[in-house]
């Protein structure tokens, strides 16, 4: 990813939210797939995604907040392969990134992206910074080249804008086949499902590895932070993909822009809760 080794983080006077998580343009999903087209478009924001989070609004972050975090995933980076260590780590971070909707409200442009992401994959047309995509326009390119624009599309003008790309890549990636071309008909419900499942673990470890900040360069030699990447995101793919499968009672055609902000927010809250079961 490249992004463990270059960022240094937050610092201990950093807001628990950045200043554009309550702003930001609107994603506009509209209806090219047979539905209603009287239906005026379902629109969603930054803000009107923390309207639905629940609990107060963190704002003065604690001193040091991010010091036992960081001093855990400094040990775990250390040994390698302690990953009781790493579970010490997220839990430190939970309690000190104001729990699980802490970081839904950190990860409020995500949620808003997922919104758009999910009405592409579905067959509609998403509007976007004065711009309008969907699949249909898509097919023939190449897989990767199809990707490419529906995270360039989706991608935020704020300081979100390299984890939602990145994550946006990175669910694409793991859901749809090397094919040579692109097919919108690949989107069937299942494989929208697994897609929201791997986008909030990307955004999920995209906040993580921005936390833990200079903890990374603990790791004796750059190759260990592969690896260690790969234990983050499969250790919180695990317990994401359990969420929304038990929130969707493991049917992907429950996902609908109705319910697709609130899906996203309890998924995230309730993977960054479960944390907090994690022993020190």
């Amino acid at each position: 990813m490249g992004t463990s080794a270059s960022s240094t983080g937050p610092n201990n006077k950093s807001p628990l939210l950045p200043p554009w998580a309550d702003q930001g343009g609107s994603v506009e999903v509209g209806s090219d797939n047979g539905a209603d087209v009287s239906l005026p478009p379902q629109e969603v924001d930054n803000g009107k995604v923390q309207e639905q989070i629940p609990g107060s609004v963190p704002i003065i972050p604690s001193p040091n907040r991010l010091t036992g975090a960081r001093r855990a995933f400094g040990d775990y980076a250390k040994s390698g392969s302690d990953s009781s260590n790493l579970r010490g780590s997220l839990k430190k971070y939970s309690r000190s990134s104001g729990g699980g909707s802490g970081v839904s409200r950190r990860l409020a442009s995500g949620i808003t992206a997922g919104s758009g992401l999910l009405g592409m994959m579905q067959g509609d047309s998403v509007r976007y910074n004065d711009r309008t995509l969907s699949l249909s326009e898509l097919n023939g390119l190449t897989t990767d080249q199809a990707i490419d624009r529906i995270s360039d599309h989706l991608t935020p003008d704020n300081g979100d804008a390299e984890s939602v790309r990145l994550a946006i890549d990175f669910a694409l990636a793991e859901v749809l086949p090397d094919d040579d071309k692109f097919d919108e008909s690949m989107f069937t419900d299942d494989v929208i499902k697994e897609a929201i499942s791997c986008y909030l673990t990307d955004l999920i470890f995209q906040d993580v590895v921005n936390g833990m900040g200079k903890a990374w360069f603990h790791a004796e030699h750059p190759s260990k932070h592969h690896k260690m990447e790969e234990e983050l995101r499969d250790l919180i793919k695990v317990i994401t993909q359990s969420k929304v499968e038990k929130i969707t009672s493991n049917n992907g055609g429950n996902l609908s822009q109705g319910n697709i902000t609130k899906i996203q927010i309890d998924a995230i809250s309730q993977t960054v809760d479960e944390w907090e079961s994690f022993n020190d």
